[in-house]
């Protein structure tokens, strides 16, 4: 059976052992939450240093980037040899043609320099006399680009209606009042001509009065006509500016 004195210093010592343990405890709370807002305190600091003394790192990159993908295409550009500039084309006969005739002397007649050049361009294409055109035309429009006969006829070569689908299907000539046009087709015209009969009478009665009106007049004894005769008198009368 145990004293009460006993008990009772037993019960003092469990108290004091309490005691003890709740300060413990109310001191170790205490120290956790100083640590804890030591902890806080440092780690708001340090993040407000990196945000104010750390480079912008978002836009490095981009930076770089750009200025890599802007420097590329020049330097690909200046590795790309240099293509060489096409060769120059030779010149067509024409232009060749005109190229001589630019330092020609120009006929005394109411025709511009550039219809002029126009018939001597297309006489040496043609292998056709200048002066001959030149003086039919006379004849034919007195240099009138506007003419048109009773019978059709038009511009200053006098070309009939009814060559326009051959001609316009050969040399695409479309307007036979137009003067470079005309001067294009009646010079074709005058070509073959020219070609076939080296006699000029013969030549102008074939323009004038197509091939078989003038092999009638041959198989009569005719080689001359009034109007053969009157251009070949143009020819004489026509003179060159010197």
């Amino acid at each position: 059976m145990r004293t009460p004195g006993k008990i009772h210093f037993r019960n003092e010592n469990i108290y004091a052992v309490c005691m003890i343990v709740t300060l413990f405890c109310i001191g170790q709370s205490f120290h956790n939450r100083a640590l804890s807002a030591k902890l806080h305190t440092a780690s708001s600091t340090v993040s407000s240093q990196c945000l104010t003394t750390a480079p912008p790192s978002s836009n490095a990159p981009l930076k770089d980037a750009s200025s890599i993908s802007s420097s590329q295409p020049v330097q690909s550009s200046q590795a790309q040899p240099k293509k060489k500039e096409p060769e120059k084309k030779a010149e067509s006969k024409p232009q060749k043609a005109t190229e001589q005739i630019q330092t020609s002397r120009y006929y005394d007649v109411p025709l511009s320099t550039e219809i002029q050049d126009t018939i001597f361009t297309e006489c040496k294409i043609k292998n056709v006399p200048e002066d001959l055109v030149i003086a039919l035309i006379g004849v034919e429009s007195h240099y009138n680009p506007k003419c048109i006969s009773k019978t059709n006829d038009y511009g200053l070569m006098q070309i009939n209606i009814c060559h326009k689908e051959s001609l316009e299907r050969n040399l695409q000539v479309t307007d036979l009042l137009d003067s470079k046009q005309n001067i294009k087709a009646g010079v074709y015209m005058l070509s073959w001509i020219v070609n076939k009969y080296s006699n000029v009478n013969q030549a102008l009665m074939v323009y004038n009065s197509g091939e078989s009106g003038a092999q009638k007049l041959w198989k009569q004894g005719i080689y001359s006509t009034s109007y053969s005769r009157k251009v070949i008198a143009q020819m004489d009368k026509i003179k060159i500016e010197t």
